[in-house]
């Protein structure tokens, strides 16, 4: 089983099975070690039934079998708790595991080992079921045996330490995760392990990232310096830690530094991945979309573009290009490249059930505006209303729907077949949702259409209500 030999694994358990069913005469012991392996088997290949029924069996027998097999006694309740953690009975497994402690105790047994594997799973189930405090609690003791029984840079200890930091981050006790791996990166220094010493490093660059982004970026640069003294060549190590600088960077908003982490970063992964990996994709995007914020937009559009064409298998991300190359081409006035790629987009979101989306609204009304732009004043009032009728079944988009109903009044003012009656009614229809919305800006520009309206239209007395709302707004503002 170890060494993977399905075909002679299969054989051997064929074997077993029929020994077992035939009732011959097998002593207590030889039938508790052929039920814990056949256990065993069937929890590797993950048939429930019949390795729970082995489990069972087999812990029955197991109060009978010398203490000089202890080890394939705890082995045999290990492999059943992980079993039923596994399949989600989570009650039977804390149960078998307190049966285990309390066996152990009863017969004073002391290798902290066993302990700490039992506290290890106790954990994890807590943490399965979301109570923290008692999943911290039991890894904290597993820890503590661990650490008794194996040497303090044991992958075992890697382990326990790793899935106590993650329930330390959840808990938001950031210095109790870093000092974990402070203590396990000061055991690495001192056997001499100088690239788990730089990857822990980077595990708390990591950690930093949640609570002070400059420290953050001066330990993972200390860990990537480390890195690239030990490793001649690229390494992926090397490449996740200049990743996680440019991600700093774009969180402290150094676009141009962090544009050139990610494109290190890209160097580095194509070197370890095939061109359409996840990871490399994700890294074009990341280019693409902060190189618009820069206003470096050829590049963008060169990273935009070549990312979308390997981006096929990875639909959220590819959603991602999609509308970032949409709002770059209607910027650029390719009205038919960007209704394509906008249209892909929509269609994506009704394959996913997210036609009554703001996504799928803000497209509609991005796609009436580039309508707008070539003066086809009928298919921007289409999309516009297709946009307003999505907007008003979602909440908290108030201003979205707004700002459409104004644009639907422009169209219904402008267009062949002029309608000014309803394009006042919707003029003011917007206006009156946006004044309820916190959106001074679009306020602003809302009024500035209706005081424009009700001049083209003639309208003094109306045209005088919004500009004295106008008035009081800018007195308001030189006021505070």
């Amino acid at each position: 089983m170890v060494k993977g030999n399905h075909a002679e694994v299969t054989q051997h358990i064929n074997t077993l099975e029929e020994k077992l069913n035939a009732n011959e005469d097998l002593s207590t012991e030889a039938t508790f070690f052929t039920l814990s392996t056949l256990a065993k088997y069937y929890r590797k290949v993950n048939n429930y039934a019949k390795a729970g029924q082995y489990s069972r069996q087999a812990l029955r027998l197991s109060k009978n079998i010398d203490a000089n097999h202890m080890d394939i006694i705890i082995d045999t309740h290990f492999d059943y708790a992980l079993l039923e953690r596994k399949y989600g009975q989570h009650a039977n497994a804390r149960i078998e595991l307190a049966k285990l402690l309390s066996f152990l105790e009863s017969n004073q047994y002391q290798k902290p080992y066993a302990y700490g594997a039992i506290y290890h799973i106790l954990g994890k189930i807590s943490l399965d079921e979301k109570n923290m405090i008692n999943g911290i609690s039991q890894l904290e003791q597993s820890l503590a045996h661990f650490r008794k029984a194996v040497p303090q840079t044991h992958p075992v200890i890697l382990e326990t330490a790793n899935t106590l930091s993650e329930a330390y981050i959840q808990t938001e006790d950031y210095h109790k995760a870093i000092e974990l791996y402070r203590q396990l990166m000061a055991a690495y220094q001192q056997a001499g392990d100088q690239v788990s010493e730089a990857r822990t490093l980077l595990k708390i660059g990591e950690i930093y990232f949640y609570i002070d982004l400059k420290e953050a970026r001066r330990t993972i640069t200390k860990a990537v310096k480390r890195l690239t003294e030990i490793y001649e060549d690229d390494h992926l190590d090397i490449a996740k830690a200049i990743l996680m600088l440019a991600e700093i960077d774009e969180n402290l908003a150094h676009f141009p530094r962090a544009i050139n982490y990610y494109k290190q970063a890209l160097r580095h992964l194509t070197t370890f991945y095939p061109k359409d990996h996840f990871m490399i994709v994700y890294v074009y995007s990341k280019i693409g979309t902060i190189s618009m914020k820069t206003f470096q937009l050829k590049q963008a559009k060169e990273y935009l573009e070549q990312g979308l064409e390997l981006a096929e298998k990875f639909p959220k991300i590819r959603q991602q290009f999609l509308y970032a190359l949409g709002k770059m081409y209607s910027d650029e006035g390719a009205y038919d490249k960007a209704y394509t790629v906008f249209l892909e987009f929509m269609q994506r979101l009704d394959q996913e059930g997210r036609r009554k989306s703001l996504a799928y609204g803000n497209t509609l009304q991005a796609i009436a505006f580039n309508e707008l732009k070539q003066e086809k004043l009928e298919s921007a009032l289409h999309y516009y209303q297709e946009a307003l009728d999505i907007y008003k079944t979602l909440p908290h988009c108030k201003a979205e729907e707004g700002l459409t109903y104004i644009r639907l009044a422009y169209c219904y003012e402008h267009i062949q077949a002029k309608d000014v009656k309803k394009a006042e009614a919707l003029y003011e229809e917007g206006f009156r949702i946006i004044e309820k919305t916190r959106h001074p800006d679009l306020l602003e520009e809302a009024l500035a259409e209706l005081i424009e309206f009700f001049q083209r239209i003639n309208k003094p007395q109306k045209r005088k209500i919004y500009e004295d709302k106008w008035v009081k707004r800018q007195t308001s503002k030189d006021k505070s």
